[in-house]
């Protein structure tokens, strides 16, 4: 039985596959948590790029110089850099709305430490994050993503990355689709909260001897929670749209470059 020979160029083929799967890999949410052990995350991306390596053309001139390699390094990284941050903005739609209904239900004041960015998060922006984490694997959005992953190296070659306008117009967009998803996803309840705080205004009027501050939070924290308890069977298919949307800027990015 004959091992298979692996020249430099199976070698040089291997290493940029595996660059730019890695920058994927530890920028998604959902594959680079911060929580997951670095180590796991490596080996997740080795065997994602020895999976794929069959697939993916083998480039015609590898560069021969310092200069070539600096420059296809960064063209691999920027390829997997343009790529996560489009579905990053869509996700962090999800977190935002946890924001906005956080401040409104008084939960900002216990904000704590949340493990996917190191930062603080409300507790409301991490629920809806793990509830879209949860959609997301449950409808098998990581095979639509590795699949569009693979599907990046037959539209764009290592060293064949171009910041064209399409792609920066496309980001532009998703950006501000942010925001509004956010309102979307967060309306029912900040309407809510406002006519119970324009509600609790009148009464602190009407009535000074309640004491509103002691009174609001609890008002204001059932009545969100009530809501959203409502809601949720309205925000799932939503958040499914939400991935699969994902999806398709993933695709419409590559196809654009």
């Amino acid at each position: 039985m004959e091992l298979p020979l692996f020249t430099s160029a199976h070698f040089q083929t291997f290493f940029w596959v595996l660059l730019r799967v890695s920058v994927i890999t530890f920028m998604l949410p959902f594959f680079g948590a911060r929580g997951l052990p670095s180590l796991w995350k490596i080996g997740f991306a080795m065997v994602l790029t020895i999976v794929m390596l069959p697939t993916v053309p083998q480039p015609v001139v590898f560069p021969h110089s310092t200069i070539g390699f600096v420059v296809v390094v960064v063209s691999e990284v920027l390829t997997g850099f343009a790529l996560a941050l489009g579905v990053k903005f869509l996700l962090s739609s999800v977190q935002l709305a946890g924001k906005f209904m956080g401040f409104q239900m008084g939960f900002n004041m216990a904000s704590v430490m949340d493990p996917q960015t190191g930062g603080q998060s409300s507790v409301m922006s991490q629920f809806l994050y793990l509830v879209t984490v949860l959609i997301f694997f449950s409808i098998n959005g990581h095979h639509a993503f590795i699949r569009a992953l693979a599907y990046s190296f037959q539209a764009i070659p290592p060293n064949g990355f171009t910041l064209s306008g399409p792609i920066v117009m496309t980001l532009v967009k998703v950006s501000a689709e942010m925001f509004v998803i956010a309102l979307k996803l967060s309306a029912p309840i900040l309407i809510a909260l406002f006519l119970s705080n324009l509600g609790l205004g009148i009464v602190a009027r009407t009535v000074p001897q309640v004491n509103i501050l002691m009174v609001g939070f609890p008002v204001n924290i059932g009545l969100g929670l009530i809501l959203l308890g409502i809601t949720m069977n309205n925000l799932s298919p939503f958040l499914v749209g939400l991935v699969r949307r994902m999806a398709e800027i993933l695709m419409r990015m590559i196809q654009m470059v």
